[in-house]
């Protein structure tokens, strides 16, 4: 089952072309990307690309912690900005708008 939950992600990925894909917790990227947690750190994952969907994928991806009120290592919205920060250079930095639009050349609609 998660062999293909992973494989439908990565299609989905690919077929939409996110700029930027958040990962709300290194677990669930591990999963995603077949690491182990320890080879896992926060931020960008500089590198990553996807495996075996059948395409290109020119989407970055970022981890950043998980926002569980549970999560002990980064218990305070102030120790989480950093994740929020690191986001926004990205954007910055791939010049995407951090106001959300669509390609109408895709058959997408304005939000």
């Amino acid at each position: 089952k998660q062999w293909y939950q992973r494989r439908v992600r990565g299609e989905k990925i690919v077929r939409y072309q996110p700029m930027i894909v958040v990962f709300n917790g290194k677990e669930i990227f591990a999963k995603f990307a077949r690491l182990k947690l320890r080879d896992v750190s926060y931020g960008e994952q500089a590198g990553f690309k996807i495996e075996g969907v059948g395409s290109s994928c020119e989407s970055r991806f970022f981890v950043m912690s998980n926002t569980s009120p549970l999560n002990a290592h980064f218990p305070t919205v102030q120790s989480r900005m950093w994740f929020y920060d690191g986001i926004r250079e990205m954007m910055k930095r791939l010049r995407v708008s951090p106001y959300f639009s669509l390609d109408p050349s895709r058959g997408d609609s304005k939000v």
